[in-house]
Formats: C-alpha cells, structure tokens, sequence
C-alpha cells in the first residue's frame, strides 16, 4: 500500500531535528509466546517458547527445508499451499485459486463457481491459466556482503542503486542453472540483510477439486474477516512434470511431480488448547516502521485507501455486466477490492480500539533511553536524515495511487519499455526485462483474455484520471498531464482517452503481436496508443532514476536503523524477527477462543449446523439443498468431535498470520494437517502493524474437508490418495 507521512509544523520539524526523542518508531517490545512470524533456522532460539505452548519434539527437523514437513511446503506464489500426497496432490484454500483456475475455466455452458469440480480420474482434471505457478524453496543463503559488494556508507545514492542492481543480476545469472530454477534476492529488516532464495518452479498445475461457491466462499464479503464464519475454504491442485521430470508447461504426456514429503490428513484433528503451528509465505507486515509512516497510515493513509478501494469496487459494478462477459473478468479484481477495503476499515477501527498510537510512543521511550546513551552522533545523524527522507517520500505517494490506472496503457509502456531493452545484452538490461522475465511478460499479455475487457478498462482509467488532476501541478508528472491534457476541460482529456483505446492494441492476440515488434518498428508506428507511451517513456526514465537513488540511500539508513535496534532487543534479552517477506516462515500458538467485547465470548469451534443456522436462501447464504439435507441427517461419520456435537467446520487460534498465508498447512505437534489457515478476525487485523495477543486466525478444519470429500462429493478416489490419520 502506498503510504504518507504525517506533515508536521515547522516549528515541530525543526524540534524533531534537534532531538532525537521525537523520532518515534514502531517497535514490539513485549514479545509474546505465539507473536513472530519466523524463518526456519530461528526455531532453536525458541524452544522455551515451543515446548510452554505444548511441542515437546526437537525443532531441529522444522529448521531443514530439505526434511519433513518443511519440503511439503509450497508457495502458489501469492497464496501457500501443501502436498497432501506423494504423487502431486496440493491443498490450498479456494480463494486462491478462483482466478486461475475457476475464472479461468467458466463458461456460458459450465459456470465452475455454481456447480463446483471434482475430477474422478487424473485425466478430468483442468489446466490453470497462464502463468500458474507452484514453488517449492530449496535453499535460503545469506548473501548481504555479496549484494553490498563494492558498496561503502559514502557511496553516492543512485552508484548505490546502480550496484546493487548489477550484483543482483550477477548473483542471479550463477545460480539459475536451468529453466526450473529460479531465484530470488530477497531483502529482510529493510535492506539490513539480504538471503538467496532457490525455487523450484512447476510450471503444469491443474484443479482436482473445488467446491461450490456456496462452501468455498459461504458468507461472502459479509462474513469475510468475520468470526464465527462457516466458510469451506479448501481446494485442490495437482502438480505435473515431463516423463523426465524435466519441469514443463501443460502437456497431456506429462505425469504427476513425486514429491519428497507430503503432510497426512488428520480425521482427528484438534482440541481447545492444542498446539498448532502455520507453515507457509506470508506477504508483508508492517512492525517496523518508523512513527510518521504509521501516524500518517492511521490519520490519513487508512481513510484515503478505504476512498480509493470503494470507488474501484463502484466503477467495476457500474461498468460490467453479465451479458458480454466483463462481470466475470473482473470477478477477481472486485474481490480483491471488498477484500482489502475491509482490512483497512478494519486496521482503522482497530488501532483506535488498542490506542496503537499512545501504547507505541511509551514503547519508544523505553527504546529512547538506550538510544541515548547508547548511539554515536552519526547514528543519530542517520536516523534524522531517515526522518526527512520518508517526509519527502510520502509527499507523493497518494498522488501516485492514481496515476497509471490504465491496464492497457501499462502493459504497453512495458512491451515499449521491453523493446527498448532488447537492444542490450542481456545483462545490462533492466531486471524487469531480461531473457528471464519474457516468460512472465507473455503469460501478463495472455491474461488479457479473461481479465480485461478494454471499455471497463477505460472508464476505470478515467475516473481515475479526474481524481489525478486534482492534485497540485507539482505532484503530478507533466508530461504525462500534459499528453492527457489534464489541466484543461476534461471533456477533452476524454477525447483524447478516446482516441488512445481506439488502438488495434486492444486484444491478447494484438498485444502479443505488439511484443513481437523491434523498437525501429515501434518507434515508426502510427498507432495512438504506442504514440502516447513513446512521447512520455524519457518522463518514465527520469521518475526510475528518481525512486531508485531515493530506495538506495533508504537502504542505507534503515539498515543502519536496524542495526541500533538489534542492540536495544539484545539489552533487553529479547529476539527481533524481520517483517514478513513473502519468503517461507513459520508460526506456532494454540487453539483458543478469544473474548474481545464485554460479554462475547468466541468459541474456538464452529458447527456443520451453524451453516444451516445462517442459510436464508439469499446470497451469499444460499446453501444447496445436497448440502442442507446432509447436515440434517446428522451424518458426521468418522468425524465427529464429541466436545462440539458435530463436525466442526473452521476453527481460531492465536498463530501470528497476515496476507498471503492463505492457504498455509495448519498442522499439529505430530505435523499432520489439521487445517489450512484462511483468514484473520477484523477487531485485530490491526496485528501487521502490531501484534495482539487478542488476534486470532481461521482455519477451515480438516475434519470439514473430509466429510466434504466423503459425504457430500463421493470423491472416493481422491480419498484413497490421502494418507488420512485417524
């Protein structure tokens, strides 16, 4: 999300430069037993810790990416997911797979979010969209003095960034050895530390299973990051490679991927108090950041996101129907807007409700006193010129959410921007734009297919636009308001809008022709829309330049920021752990309910009957007849949890998640599967920014999912091929 900083006075500025007690920053300083999202090879710093919430095994196996059940782990690169079986089996939740695998599939003949899809045999099961991708991590290297080579604390800022580049491009061109591997220079604690991640990348993924849309999504936006929730959040994917094992695109010869671990599914499942842990990739979180970043993200940044997201999720109801398709293109894009829309409305009640503000500036004093007696003048120096540098970082930032809302303006300044490239060896070009990337360049153009539909994409573009030139000349960039015409009538900034989506441009098909052109041939082209990127690429090039020495230098004052930091925990005999990075963590808690107004009281368990309970017939609490009948009859089968009177469906325990979790194996102290994380509850989804000992995460229970599989699909043979424990 981009963020602001809070502007103050001058006379507070010039106070905040002359002493260092004003620099506030968001620091953790009372770590809890289930708080931390941790890299692997941390887990023997906390055995204390593991052993007080109930694992009493050696963590020595968790820390082993290459040993059980850390290599059962993958990433679908956004959500995370497991293996459930030797031959390729992959649990994940469903909401992870709606775009490239449901969105995907659906037609006017068969609507896969209505009825569902279970494949009965191997050969039923459906091909993902382009650029479906499982990853599964083989090493993490630190490498810091290896990126930072040839770099000092004098280096001039964009040499810096021009640096680092170059090392990343060398480091990565050694280590893919092959087209499955890829790599990745990976940043933890802002730049202080940076690690090699080698994947492995599977490139044919195809749906097994996913429910109705009834099940997978129950509850809809009305219940999303809500609790008590009865959602049926799971899915199933298969990964493929050649006969070889050689990694492949979809191919009908291709056969299931072996791999080296899988997780067994619990019919057992858990109890109240029961030790769980979540291991997966989650996204980002916020716990270091500075005062002014969160101060600005609390009073500002929080209520203009929440603007933002709600006109999105206007403009694509407004502009899509049913009848030719768009409503289904931008399913997903709608979703991820309510999705994020009620995070946010979320994390602001939140902060308010645990005084986030208050609570932190205490915190920082306890760090001040160490700081002071502590840190060198130029220690000091540094975190000052921090400071400034986020003031003057921010002051743009809302002013650039609205530029470039164009998807089909952006992927052709990125084709544009590829040909130029091309000139280049490929080692002096762009990261971005390498022989490596042209992979991900093309899959981008062919989800134009189901994703974009160029009239919504226009009007989308527009309003976007008006709220654009809106802001001060001086936020704006003028060549790009000067092409659109933006300081006039906006009655002619539509015309000329116009003008640029009457393009040939306009399909999959055509852009994949755009791709195919040299820049000679660009750069003659008559077209409006290649035009357009053509007269405001030397705009582009000057902005990179801008943001480039501006990251570079940041790099640097936070890692020296980092640093003084690591010294204030280590005073205090407290561990520090990076944000989250999308790289592979893990987290541990129990399972437990959680009171979090007077008198409410949130059970760990929900019921099969709690679905019906909350059936109205009308969306999203429509549930289908099969379903309803089922419940009624009481048939819980071999999953049947005695302390609740049924089957439970999700459950919530105190394991420290965030986005892109989803999906992530729950498993017990026996690494068994007995669910798979999904969701956060909204009165502490204000934990990415600090954690809360009231934060609770969902999971749908393994005990629904195989009742699911049993009694209501039939899925018999994908029952044999889970190792299920009873």
């Amino acid at each position: 999300m981009s963020v602001l900083i809070y502007r103050p006075n001058n006379l507070c500025r010039e106070t905040m430069k002359k002493s260092i007690i004003f620099f506030l920053i968001l620091i953790n300083f009372n770590l809890s037993s289930d708080e931390g999202m941790w890299e692997p090879y941390e887990l023997t710093k906390l055995q204390k810790e593991l052993k007080q919430s109930g694992f009493s095994k050696n963590v020595s196996g968790l820390t082993d990416l290459f040993a059980h059940p850390m290599n059962a782990i993958v990433s679908l690169g956004g959500c995370s997911a497991a293996f459930v079986s030797p031959n390729g089996l992959i649990a994940t939740n469903y909401h992870c797979i709606e775009s490239s695998f449901l969105q995907f599939n659906t037609s006017k003949n068969e609507n896969l979010f209505e009825t569902g899809f279970v494949a009965r045999t191997k050969d039923e099961e459906k091909r993902s969209a382009p650029g479906a991708r499982v990853f599964i991590t083989t090493s993490s290297t630190e490498i810091t003095s290896d990126v930072l080579r040839g770099i000092t604390d004098q280096t001039e800022s964009l040499k810096r960034s021009e640096l680092i580049e170059e090392n990343k491009k060398r480091i990565i061109k050694v280590c893919e050895s092959s087209e499955e591997i890829e790599c990745r220079v990976r940043s933890f604690f802002s730049g202080e530390t940076y690690k090699l991640e080698k994947v492995l990348k599977i490139k044919d993924v195809r749906l097994v299973y996913a429910p109705p849309a009834y099940v997978g999504e129950y509850g809809g936006e009305i219940d999303n990051w809500m609790y008590p929730r009865h959602t049926g959040d799971f899915a199933l994917l298969r990964a493929y490679v050649g006969k070889d094992q050689s990694i492949k695109e979809f191919d009908k010869e291709n056969i299931p991927y072996k791999s080296k671990s899988f997780l067994k599914i619990s019919a057992k499942g858990v109890s109240d108090g029961d030790f769980v842990m979540v291991l997966g990739y989650p996204g980002r979180t916020n716990r270091l950041l500075t005062f002014n970043e969160i101060n600005w993200d609390l009073n500002i940044g929080f209520k203009e996101s929440i603007k933002y997201l709600q006109r999105g999720i206007k403009l694509i109801e407004d502009h899509t129907n049913e009848s030719d398709g768009s409503k289904l293109k931008y399913r997903g894009r709608k979703s991820g807007f309510e999705n994020y829309f009620k995070k946010i409305s979320g994390q602001n009640d939140g902060a308010k409700n645990f005084n986030l503000l208050e609570i932190e500036k205490e915190n920082w004093e306890r760090f001040l006193k160490f700081a002071n007696s502590k840190a060198s003048n130029v220690e000091l120096g540094l975190l000052r010129e921090l400071l400034d540098l986020i003031d003057e970082s921010l002051d743009e930032a809302l002013a650039r959410r609205y530029y470039g809302n164009s998807t089909l303006i952006s992927m052709a300044q990125r084709l544009y921007r590829n040909a130029v490239e091309q000139e280049k060896p490929d080692q002096d070009r762009k990261q971005g734009y390498q022989e490596r990337d042209q992979e991900r360049i093309i899959n981008g153009i062919k989800r134009m297919d189901y994703s974009f539909d160029s009239r919504v994409d226009e009007a989308i573009f527009l309003d976007r636009l008006n709220s654009y030139r809106d802001f001060k000349a001086e936020l704006r960039r003028p060549d790009y308001s000067k092409n659109l015409l933006l300081d006039g009538e906006f009655e002619l900034t539509k015309k000329k809008v116009s003008k640029l989506y009457s393009s040939k441009f306009v399909t999959a098909d055509e852009m994949m022709k755009l791709k195919s052109m040299s820049l000679d041939e660009l750069d003659l082209s008559d077209d409006p829309l290649i035009r357009f990127v053509r007269s405001i690429y030397p705009e582009t090039l000057v902005y990179e330049k801008k943001y480039d020495q501006r990251s570079a230098r940041r790099q640097l004052l936070k890692s020296n920021f980092i640093k003084l930091l690591r010294q204030y925990y280590q005073s205090i005999n407290k561990e520090i752990y990076a944000d989250a990075n999308g790289t592979l963590r893990v987290t541990y808690g129990n399972v437990s309910g959680v009171e979090l107004k007077d008198g409410v009281y949130y059970k760990p368990f929900t019921t099969l009957e709690g679905i019906a309970e909350k059936h109205s017939g009308q969306e999203p609490f429509n549930v289908g007849n099969k379903l309803l009948n089922k419940i009624s009859e009481k048939d819980y089968g071999d999953y049947y949890f005695e302390s609740i009177d049924s089957v439970p469906v999700n459950f919530i325990s105190t394991l420290d998640i965030t986005n892109g979790n989803s999906g992530s194996a729950t498993i017990n102290a026996d690494f068994d599967l007995v669910g798979l994380a999904f969701d956060g509850i909204l009165e502490t989804i204000i934990a990415d920014y600090k954690y809360i000992s009231q934060a609770r995460s969902i999971s749908v229970d393994s005990r629904y999912l195989l009742w699911t599989l049993e009694k209501i699909e039939k899925a018999d043979n994908i029952l044999k091929e889970l190792t299920i424990v009873n």
